[in-house]
């Protein structure tokens, strides 16, 4: 492939890396809303959450094999997109936990048709794939940071529900957009699903399991807890933006630095640091959060290290997932790990929003901290066991 076409592949994926991010924090804006006009509590709230991360996990290696099998990557990235859409026009239309649930699943889908296909084109043409992963993921951050920004004023100033539909179009442009102009690459995976699976594969499934239910605790709650102690859901969408904003430096930094030493040291030392980062929130923060004029200073500076700390590791893990894999099997892997987090997470949050259901916000801070206190235990024991870089 010309170095040309390569940067305009690159450029493409980034720009839809950015639209499927944004997504990602669709449905954590709109909790707040949901809780005080249609009265569900965090628990519905936190199952909405899970069946998108199970439906996703449902599918993520299937769709993964499937698109590398017939060489359908490019189609199933625009129908993932197509799913977006409808997901976000069934939402702004739902007047019942029933129908919010049927958007959740909509949602669950698009997430699951994106991430292996890419990662499988970017894989096929750049050696550099640390580096260039880094870039495509900052293309997604930068996505996560504009989203909850962006998602917030809309709310501010519009019905929730017409907010919705218009969140929807860009992905409807951007279905087409992949369409035209995305190229399939000409090599087919190899058959053999049960081959994916290996026992570095379902370590690593666990330990980024693990990182994504940490993850995605905190910016699905981290709004409704910022709501809660702002009054303001566009303070709560800007100070949940400035820590989605520190992975447009994180993000292509893991991927330099992923390229350069070992990953799995990279991991541990991040996921040691993100639980303890969540249990000094809650033992400094949460009782400055408690003041009449909250420390946004100090506020903000936790925010911007959790933030590092998980998004350092978004390239490396995608870059380990595929080197791990065996053949034309970059799909099915990726789809594989990809699907071993979104299971940890679905079943995962539903506790989550039960503990802030009956304990509140600061125990479920400290549930987070305890999962990526599990993450990095699970990385040191592997790395002292097998003695190698993967």
């Amino acid at each position: 492939m010309k170095h040309s076409t390569k940067i305009h592949t690159l450029g493409i994926l980034s720009f839809a890396h950015f639209v499927v991010d944004s997504y990602s924090l669709f449905l954590p804006i709109f909790i707040p809303i949901l809780v005080l006009q249609l009265g569900i509590t965090y628990f519905n709230a936190s199952l909405l959450i899970s069946s998108v991360t199970l439906i996703g996990a449902v599918f993520q290696s299937p769709v993964g094999y499937w698109a590398d099998l017939y060489r359908k990557r490019v189609t199933f990235i625009a129908i993932g997109f197509l799913f977006y859409a409808l997901g976000a026009t069934i939402f702004a239309l739902s007047n019942s936990f029933g129908l919010l649930l049927l958007s959740s699943l909509f949602l669950g889908f698009a997430g699951a048709t994106y991430h292996p296909q890419s990662t499988s084109l970017i894989i096929k043409n750049f050696s550099r794939k640390g580096q260039v992963l880094g870039i495509h993921g900052a293309g997604g951050q930068l996505g996560r940071f504009i989203s909850p920004i962006l998602i917030a004023y809309l709310i501010s100033r519009l019905q929730w529900r017409l907010s919705a539909v218009i969140i929807a179009v860009p992905a409807a442009m951007t279905a087409v957009l992949c369409w035209l102009t995305l190229k399939e690459p000409l090599e087919r995976g190899e058959k053999g699903f049960g081959k994916t699976i290996t026992k570095p594969i379902l370590i690593l499934m666990l330990v980024l399991g693990l990182r994504a239910a940490t993850f995605t605790g905190i910016i699905f709650f981290l709004p409704s807890f910022l709501m809660e102690r702002t009054s303001s859901i566009n303070i709560a969408g800007l100070l949940t933006g400035v820590m989605l904003g520190v992975g447009l430096i994180a993000q292509p930094l893991g991927g330099i630095m992923g390229d350069r030493i070992s990953k799995v040291k990279i991991i541990f030392l991040s996921m040691t640091a993100l639980s303890i980062l969540l249990f000094l929130f809650y033992l400094i923060l949460m009782p400055m959060m408690q003041q009449t004029i909250p420390n946004y200073g100090a506020l903000v500076a936790f925010l911007v290290t959790i933030g590092f700390c998980i998004f350092i590791t978004f390239p490396i893990g995608m870059a380990l997932s595929a080197e791990l894999a065996s053949g034309e099997r970059v799909g099915s892997v990726v789809g594989a790990v990809f699907g071993g987090e979104m299971i940890t997470t679905a079943l995962t949050i539903p506790v989550l929003g039960y503990i802030i259901d009956t304990y509140g916000f600061g125990t479920g801070f400290v549930f987070l901290g305890m999962l990526a206190g599990a993450g990095a235990i699970v990385t040191g024991l592997y790395y002292v066991r097998s003695k190698r870089i993967i």
